[in-house]
């Protein structure tokens, strides 16, 4: 073993290479790197020298400085907030992963996921030490569903490129992302409820409104029919009570849109606790996808969302920034699907 004072064995260069094979290093460079119309032209015998050479030192280009030198690195940083990156492909963000290198691969493009950028209070930052780590990718994707708007505005102040999982508004900047149609989706769940007969709907959503909230009110809200009653309540699932659900059932309502799968799971477990069942004393429709089993969701009245195909999606749009930003989409609306189950009857 090596001691730990002893020097390192000497990196193997393209000059070491050369001198074997007794040729220029510009040669060795034209035989590692061929490029199409390259005025360096390299005989048959040359080539095999210097490739016989490059064998017995035991010699390795250098692709990140091959890359440096082309001026692209051919890496896309994958980055979030949260500790998002699952551990069992059940996790809700497995999809979106599985699309982002599904999409890395077709480009021909590494990933590199960061995950060490924490500050002291341990909130991940793409600025832990006043400088963006990310810097060593092309661009990146941001995904997760909170995430520090400042550092977004920064971020596009620097001018690097990124792409984000969900809709943002940062501060009047042109932030490319890729989301999901949520107000499209909800338009299209009212329809259906009116369909079978419901007039009265009441939306439930979370207390903390951010883009994606923004999105599903308002498609509940502007739906185009005058001859629907509408209510919007915002309370957190920990809040929904059996006392809250007896007011409910109280109520008109005959149908609950939840804006998270989490507050439909909340309402029937207030519901059974009282005896009663969904959709028997009023139905129930999740505008969204269960958060990690995607089993849990199999009986509910729900919306989907193509986690993959967006993770794709934003894989190109990424690459075209990077690479062609004049004619790179600034956002994209991703349509969403509709899952009949047993929670949304006729009335």
């Amino acid at each position: 073993m090596t001691d730990r004072g002893q020097k390192r064995a000497k990196r193997i260069t393209q000059s070491d290479v050369a001198a074997m094979a007794g040729v220029s290093t510009a040669v060795v460079s034209a035989v590692i790197s061929p490029k199409p119309g390259k005025t360096i032209r390299v005989g048959e015998e040359a080539a095999k020298r210097v490739r016989a050479a490059m064998e017995t030192l035991g010699y390795a280009p250098d692709v990140v400085a091959q890359s440096l030198a082309r001026g692209q690195r051919n890496i896309i940083g994958v980055f979030t907030y949260e500790a998002v990156f699952p551990s069992d492909r059940k996790n809700f963000f497995y999809p979106f992963l599985l699309g982002i290198e599904r999409g890395a691969m077709r480009c021909g493009q590494d990933l590199l996921l960061f995950t060490s950028s924490t500050l002291d209070k341990g909130r991940r930052s793409i600025f832990p030490n006043g400088t963006n780590r990310m810097g060593i990718a092309d661009g990146a994707i941001l995904l997760g569903a909170v995430q520090d708007k400042a550092e977004l505005k920064r971020l596009c102040d620097t001018g690097f490129p990124f792409v984000t999982i969900g809709r943002r508004e940062v501060g009047g900047r042109a932030v490319s992302w890729v989301a999901p149609d949520y107000c499209s989706a909800v338009r299209d769940v009212v329809a259906r409820c009116r369909a079978l007969g419901h007039r009265t709907l009441k939306f439930i959503g979370e207390s903390e409104i951010r883009e994606q909230n923004e999105d599903r009110e308002r498609g509940f809200l502007e739906n185009g029919f005058d001859d629907l009653s509408l209510s919007v309540e915002r309370i957190d699932p920990d809040k929904i009570t059996q006392a809250w659900v007896r007011m409910l059932l109280r109520s008109d309502a005959t149908v609950v849109l939840t804006e998270t799968f989490a507050h439909a799971v909340a309402l029937e477990r207030q519901i059974s606790a009282l005896g009663l069942d969904i959709p028997d004393v009023i139905s129930v429709v999740a505008l969204a996808a269960p958060l990690f089993d995607e089993a849990e969701g199999s009986r509910w009245t729900r919306i989907s969302i193509p986690r993959e195909e967006m993770g794709e999606r934003a894989v190109e749009n990424l690459i075209l920034k990077i690479r062609d930003p004049a004619n790179a989409p600034d956002n994209v609306m991703q349509k969403l699907g509709y899952v009949p189950g047993e929670t949304l009857k006729a009335v």
